[in-house]
């Protein structure tokens, strides 16, 4: 491909993603060649966006959706372009950094880390109704970039690089200057995001994070309700595994360890493990992070929010708008979406599922059986807690 301005475009055939929240990739896309466009129109485009990586060909993937179809504010960026998309359009990493460094960094730049099952999906909607606010959720270029690091650790300097150009891009869609760009960028990302937060620290440190988690009982329920039920079929199991590994990086020792594959339940928790103890790792890093508990957005939603806005740089004033995204399910049309769930439930978590659970947490010193984080897990107590 020409690296001197010309971007590939590619004619979908036909869409493959083998589950709906298997990440973005090319190989989600049955395509064939289309042409070319100048490189520089895919910043000047409003229904262009950037979608993920192909490491392998040093290649960066976006997305032509409809005209009119604003991607910012849905449940998930990678699923809403997927649905979406009309046409792929590539450019080398070259190019990529060629472009961004025509671009500014975002005026402000908030991070949403997350264990998952937590309300971030809900706060990173209600960040978007915030005045100068665009929000994503879960653009997949960061879940590569955690996935590449996971498996290759030692291209920081190479990962730092695509971050800083991967935001300046997402924040100024649309614009060929950046002037149309938003004044405040928010990215809610997967789980594994958290595994970048040193790099997103060192790239953008006046960057705001704040990290959602949630007790592990209630988490761990919702998470079997959610996922369980969706679970890819054998032949995408593997390719799936790869991500589930990047973010989870305690099961890989658990494997060794116990000379088996985790089952769901224990897998389940040790993503939470896993997340939590690479958010403690940041903090004792220095990384300034904001921690929001579920437990606390729930009970009290408005002074949770105007905590999260204060710390973030957001004026108060945007309680109200962002407040009004609680009264919709924020991930209503996917297969997490509480309709969903009620459709198609999962048989209740097992006494065995518990206690494999604790089992799993008495082997992992990332929390004692004194921490308040895992109450009513290490003592079960009572029936299930509705996710």
């Amino acid at each position: 491909m020409d690296t001197n301005g010309s971007a590939q475009v590619l004619d979908i055939l036909d869409k493959v993603a083998p589950a709906e929240f298997v990440p973005a990739s090319p190989h989600n896309f049955v395509v064939r060649p289309g042409g070319s466009v100048p490189a520089e129109s895919l910043l000047g485009d409003p229904d262009v966006s950037l979608h993920c990586l192909d490491d392998e060909h040093r290649l960066a993937y976006f997305v032509q959706a409809p005209p009119g179809v604003d991607l910012a504010g849905g449940p998930f960026l990678y699923l809403d372009q997927y649905r979406a998309a009309q046409r792929l359009v590539t450019v080398p990493y070259e190019t990529l950094h060629r472009l961004a460094d025509g671009l500014p960094d975002p005026a402000r730049l908030v991070l949403v880390y997350s264990v998952g099952r937590c309300g971030s999906t809900l706060l990173s909607r209600a960040l978007g109704e915030v005045a100068g606010v665009r929000s994503y959720s879960e653009p997949d270029v960061f879940t590569e970039i955690a996935l590449l690091r996971h498996e290759d650790p030692g291209r920081d300097a190479e990962y730092a690089r695509l971050i800083r150009s991967c935001v300046r891009v997402l924040a100024n869609a649309g614009s060929n200057t950046g002037s149309g760009g938003a004044e405040t960028l928010a990215v809610k990302f997967r789980a594994s995001g958290i595994q970048l937060g040193d790099l997103f620290h060192e790239v953008f440190p006046a960057a705001r994070g704040v990290f959602l988690h949630r007790d592990a009982r209630p988490w761990l329920e919702s998470m079997h309700q959610g996922f369980t039920p969706h679970l890819p079929d054998p032949g995408a199991q593997l390719a799936f595994l790869k991500y589930v590994l990047a973010q989870a990086p305690l099961i890989m020792p658990f494997v060794a360890r116990h000379e088996r594959q985790p089952t769901p339940t224990e897998a389940y928790v040790l993503t939470w493990l896993s997340v939590l103890d690479r958010y403690r790792a940041l903090r004792r890093a220095g990384v300034p992070l904001l921690p929001v508990a579920y437990e606390a957005l729930d009970a009290d939603p408005k002074a949770t929010l105007a905590a999260v806005l204060d710390h973030c740089g957001l004026p108060a004033d945007g309680v109200d708008a962002a407040y009004a995204t609680f009264s919709a399910d924020s991930q209503e049309g996917t297969v997490l979406s509480r309709a969903s769930r009620r459709s198609n439930p999962a048989a209740a978590l097992a006494a065995e599922d518990y206690a494999q659970a604790r089992a799993v947490l008495a082997e992992h010193p990332v929390v004692d059986p004194d921490d308040p984080l895992v109450r009513g897990l290490v003592e079960p107590q009572g029936g299930p807690i509705e996710p």
